[in-house]
This record gives C-alpha cells, structure tokens and sequence, in this order.
C-alpha cells in the first residue's frame, strides 16, 4: 500500500469541483490554477477518474468536467483506491502462511489487518459532498474575514 500525490490532488480538485457545482462544468485548467495543482498531472488523474466513471467530461465552449455519479455517493476512499490502489497492507504471503516455511498466520498480521481497518474508516468516512460543503463555509468565512478585518 502506497498513499502517492496523486490521491492527495484528485481530492482536492474534486472538492474543487463540487464547490463550483455541474451547472457550468470547469476546464482542467481552471481546477490546476485554484489548487495549484501541475496542469497535465491533472488531466492524467481526470483521466483516470473519466475512466472509473467518477467525472465525465463535456466538450465545446463551455466544456470541462463535472461529476457522473452524485458527490454524496463518492468517497476519498473510492478516491485512493481508483487512483493508489486497494487499501491492504501486505500481508506474510498468499493463503495466509508466513514466509517460513508451514509456519501459521504470525502474530503481527493482526497489527496490519487493523491498520487496514482504520485507513478504510477514516478514508471512507468523508464523502467529496461534505468536503465541499466544508470548503465552502470555510471560504465563506475567509472572504466574511476579509471584508470586515475588524470583526464589525
């Protein structure tokens, strides 16, 4: 199991576009410049997430990506999973043996069966929806912010 960039970026482009909303579909390049994302490492992980069946994407003037399937249903760790992988620790070997020979399942893959777990439930907790939700109070409160520095 490897956490890559790639995850970290895919979220939060899609976060990005979950603000903005699929009224007016937004161009890869639009989503690089907010998040200070590498505008063709992007379009490889909208890609990725077309492919999954995750976003869609719409040509013309007003082309760009927006969500095929509802935010409230995606997950970051739908997110990681498409794009780093299934979330499993390695374990000894294959059908449950550890590498000595005839030896029995060892003691410490319980350690990485919890591991597993956790990851699973704090990534699965968190659909792209609520993050959205969640950046959008927060942007609201920073432009609230700006516009009255002296809190009036």
């Amino acid at each position: 199991m490897r956490l890559t960039q790639k995850s970290k970026y895919a979220v939060r482009a899609l976060v990005e576009l979950a603000v903005e909303g699929c009224e007016s579909p937004l161009g890869v390049s639009e989503v690089a410049r907010r998040q200070k994302i590498p505008e063709r490492f992007l379009e490889q992980l909208f890609g990725e997430l077309r492919r999954a069946e995750i976003l869609e994407s719409r040509r013309g003037a007003r082309g760009g990506f927006c969500f095929a399937v509802p935010t409230e249903e995606i997950t970051v760790l739908d997110i990681v999973e498409i794009l780093d992988g299934e979330v499993r620790p390695a374990r000894c070997s294959a059908g449950g043996v550890c590498y000595i020979a005839d030896a029995p399942l060892c003691v410490t893959s319980k350690i990485w069966d919890e591991a597993r777990v956790a990851i699973e439930d704090v990534f699965g907790r968190y659909t792209i929806a609520e993050l959205a939700e969640e950046e959008s109070r927060s942007r609201a409160d920073h432009d609230a912010a700006v516009a009255h520095p002296s809190g009036n």
